[in-house]
């Protein structure tokens, strides 16, 4: 595995720590790992999340922090990460919507990482539309579109947007949410589009219908809300819509 994706991978994880509402830290699981390890913190919400099991079994006593990960390994972390988030973004939502949301999470899960969503038809807005906020409601962040997907048709698992968060250094933190998207013009009926048992509704400024969706970071304010106080406001140097663009 590169170094890129080993960094994008721990983006992920910190993006998910960040995120899941109502994470308790373990006193102390490995006795390899003292509470005066940097990483101390990380690694107990990976054991008491159970994405780690420790690494000498049948005790798993001990971590192993020093250890290289096998590819097998990482699936496995991978694996029960994923559930991890599954169980997050459906914990408190009804039967059907909870396997729309579930589906949804699971078809952009490898869209974390950005060269997987360019190569498969996403481009960024940066040099277009910017980075989107509004401080007294909190961040959104980089849209990356798919432009074949802009018609009067909307799909849980085929968002028209994905959301990127930016760190402060103006580079993706990590995909944070969904944006569904139908161009005014090619909506006929009378009624706004719906998914998810939300109706969407229509852009302040941009001849659009949106819908977002909270999938990839908890939203305090709700799953559907535009904005997201946990998300960073954009960065300085990079160009905000509304304000240096369009």
């Amino acid at each position: 595995m590169s170094t890129k994706k080993r960094l994008l991978l721990a983006g992920l994880a910190m993006a998910v720590v960040a995120g899941i509402p109502g994470l308790v830290m373990a006193s102390h699981s490995f006795v390899d790992v003292p509470e005066a390890n940097t990483f101390h913190g990380d690694i107990e919400w990976l054991a008491d999340t159970g994405v780690t099991r420790g690494c000498n079994p049948p005790d798993n006593t001990e971590f192993c922090p020093g250890d290289s990960v096998t590819r097998q390994q990482m699936a496995g972390f991978l694996h029960r990460l994923n559930n991890h988030l599954l169980d997050a973004v459906t914990a408190d939502e009804p039967g059907a919507l909870a396997g729309q949301l579930a589906a949804a999470n699971r078809a952009t899960a490898a869209y974390q990482d950005v060269e997987e969503a360019e190569a498969d038809g996403y481009a960024s807005t940066l040099d277009t539309l910017g980075c989107f906020e509004d401080p007294s409601r909190g961040g959104m962040g980089l849209h990356y579109l798919d432009g074949t997907l802009m018609d009067g048709t909307v799909s849980a698992t085929a968002p028209e947007a994905l959301v990127y968060e930016l760190d402060n250094d103006g580079e993706i933190a990590g995909l944070v949410a969904h944006e569904y998207i139908v161009p005014v013009d090619a909506w006929t009926s009378s009624e706004p589009p719906e998914l998810f048992g939300r109706q969407f509704h229509q852009h302040s400024t941009l001849p659009l219908w949106v819908l977002h969706a909270w999938i990839w970071k908890d939203n305090p304010d709700g799953m559907f809300e535009d904005y997201n106080p946990k998300v960073r406001l954009c960065p300085d140097g990079v160009p905000v819509f509304g304000v240096d663009l369009p």
